[in-house]
């Protein structure tokens, strides 16, 4: 798994005016936690985005850096919350968590889909049901992400959490059970299907009909 690291830097000041004026400054105001504890933060905009590209996930675990402590030294952490302005998307506060290397978390990782469905070109389409699954791992045997290949899904198909193998060292708490994705019939396509069998039924009862009527005229 590749290295990421982040920085972060204590902060005394809370309150919504304080957090206002970190992210007009460029920071994002933000709590760590840690067995019960809990220390307000504040992270450079800039790193954060720089570390996630745009799409934050907690399967991701980076070391912890402090140019002000030695507190955060051999010290991983990863996102375990995080809230959004929904005019802006401005990220408005970050939780994270802290764990070390010896210690297991438990965390959601994101499912990509791989593939093309067998049955998208039967008319089918796919219905993705679940799109992370909950783990139970030490944080280097963490993956950042489950691939899934649906390319032998046809019509009528599906998968659930049973179906995904991550390995020993990967645990799966979410329920084994749980759909995924299936490839479903669009219930237009369905309905039209059902009308056309009714149809048929209706065309075969009337040349019956029509046979047993001349039937009984040539008698």
């Amino acid at each position: 798994m590749e290295a990421k690291s982040l920085t972060i830097k204590p902060r005394s000041d809370r309150g919504k005016n304080s957090s206002r004026r970190l992210r007009r400054e460029g920071y994002i105001p933000g709590v760590i936690y840690s067995h019960g504890e809990a220390a307000p933060i504040q992270i450079l905009n800039k790193d954060f985005f720089k570390l996630f590209k745009g799409k934050i996930s907690e399967s991701i675990i980076f070391d912890l850096h402090s140019p002000t402590s030695t507190d955060y030294e051999e010290k991983m952490a990863y996102v375990k919350d995080y809230q959004v302005n929904p005019i802006t998307d401005e990220i408005v506060h970050v939780d994270l968590f802290k764990v070390t290397a010896d210690e297991k978390i438990h965390t959601n990782v994101p499912i990509q889909f791989t593939g093309t469905a067998k049955g998208l070109k039967m008319g089918g389409i796919l219905e993705v049901e679940v799109r992370e699954i909950m783990v139970e791992c030490l944080p280097k045997d963490l993956p950042e992400k489950i691939q899934i290949d649906v390319t032998e899904l046809n019509t009528g198909d599906s998968l659930h959490v049973r179906d995904v193998n991550l390995g020993e060292r990967v645990k799966i708490l979410s329920n084994l059970d749980a759909a995924i994705a299936a490839v479903i019939i669009p219930k237009i396509a369905a309905v039209e299907e059902k009308v056309e069998e009714a149809a048929a039924a209706v065309e075969g009862e009337e040349v019956t009909e029509e046979v047993q009527a001349e039937e009984k005229s040539d008698e």
